[in-house]
């Protein structure tokens, strides 16, 4: 699994997952879900890694992290820790395995 960081319009267009960091009010993000859902990717806001579901990931190749608000460093890398951890489970074929 390949974790790409950045805007949502400058994500490769083979990622078809997207997780969106910030707050679930946020009408920003509200807004990027609905766009990345209308060009049909799954999209997933959330606002602790612990939110992230290995389901959510299962087969995928590409996957896109987009920040929709500045401080949230520690948890963009509490997420790519996770992500990290279900691509290794998802290359030994045990991705539905990983704890959540």
């Amino acid at each position: 699994m390949n974790i790409h960081i950045g805007m949502l319009s400058d994500l490769p267009l083979k990622t078809r997952t997207v997780v969106l960091i910030g707050s679930r009010t946020s009408d920003h993000l509200r807004e990027l879900v609905r766009i990345a859902e209308f060009k049909g990717r799954a999209a997933y806001r959330i606002e602790t890694a612990a939110e992230l579901q290995p389901r959510w990931f299962a087969g995928e190749e590409e996957v896109g992290i987009v920040v929709g608000a500045a401080g949230l460093d520690s948890i963009v890398r509490a997420v790519m820790d996770r992500l990290n951890q279900f691509a290794a489970a998802q290359a030994h074929g045990m991705l539905e395995g990983v704890a959540q």
